[in-house]
C-alpha cells in the first residue's frame, strides 16, 4: 500500500523512516533527488543497502543507522517522508517484539509524528500507515491539534482489521 501512494510523488528529498529492507526507499529513488533511509535495527539497514546494491540505485540514497529523526539536524527539512511503522496497540515487552508493538495509545507513532513535523518542508507530506486496531480518533485529534491535517489516502480491509495509509500536510493557505 505505502508503495503504491509514494509511487508518483516527485521530491528533491525524501524520507523512509523505518526502512527495513528498503523497498520504500528504492521506489523513491526514482522520483526523488535525495532519499535518505533510516531504521533503528543495524541488520535492517544492511538489508537495505544489499537490495539497493542489487538493485543498482545506491548513489542517491542515504542509509541511516539511528532512532526515527534523531540523527538529523534541527534545521534538516523532507519533502516527502513515508513510514509504516509498528502500529499494532500492545507495549513493547519481553514477549512482544519492538517490529510491530506501537504502545496501547499510539505512543509510538505519535512521539514519530512528533519528531517528523519539525522535519516537514512547507510543502512537505507524510505517508504514514497505521491500523484501525489502534485508536485512530486519537490519532487524528493529534496530528488536527499540531496544525496538521490528515487524510486516508488508501484502505484495505481484511476480515480484522483496516490497513489505512494516511497523508498528513499542512493546510493550504488557499
Amino acid at each position: 500500500m505505502l508503495i503504491d501512494a509514494v509511487k508518483g510523488i516527485k521530491a528533491e528529498k525524501a524520507l523512509e523512516i523505518g526502512c527495513g529492507c528498503g523497498l520504500i526507499s528504492l521506489v523513491l529513488s526514482r522520483n526523488c533527488t535525495e532519499v535518505f533511509a533510516i531504521d533503528i535495527c543495524k541488520q535492517a539497514c544492511v538489508n537495505t543497502l544489499e537490495n539497493l546494491k542489487s538493485n543498482n540505485v545506491n548513489r542517491i540514497i542515504h542509509i541511516v543507522n539511528g532512532d526515527l529523526t534523531t540523527a538529523f539536524r534541527k534545521g534538516s527539512r523532507f519533502d516527502l517522508i513515508a513510514s509504516n511503522p509498528p502500529y499494532l496497540p500492545v507495549e513493547n515487552s519481553v514477549e512482544e517484539d519492538v517490529s510491530w508493538a506501537a504502545g496501547e495509545n499510539n505512543s509510538l507513532s505519535k512521539r514519530l509524528l512528533e519528531e517528523v513535523f519539525p522535519h516537514l518542508s512547507e510543502n512537505g507530506i507524510m505517508l504514514l500507515v497505521q491500523s484501525s486496531l489502534s485508536d485512530l480518533s486519537s490519532l487524528k485529534r493529534f496530528v488536527e491539534e499540531k496544525g496538521f491535517t490528515i487524510e486516508e489516502v488508501s484502505i484495505k480491509e481484511f476480515f480484522f482489521e483496516k490497513i489505512i495509509v494516511f497523508k498528513i500536510s499542512k493546510p493550504s493557505l488557499v
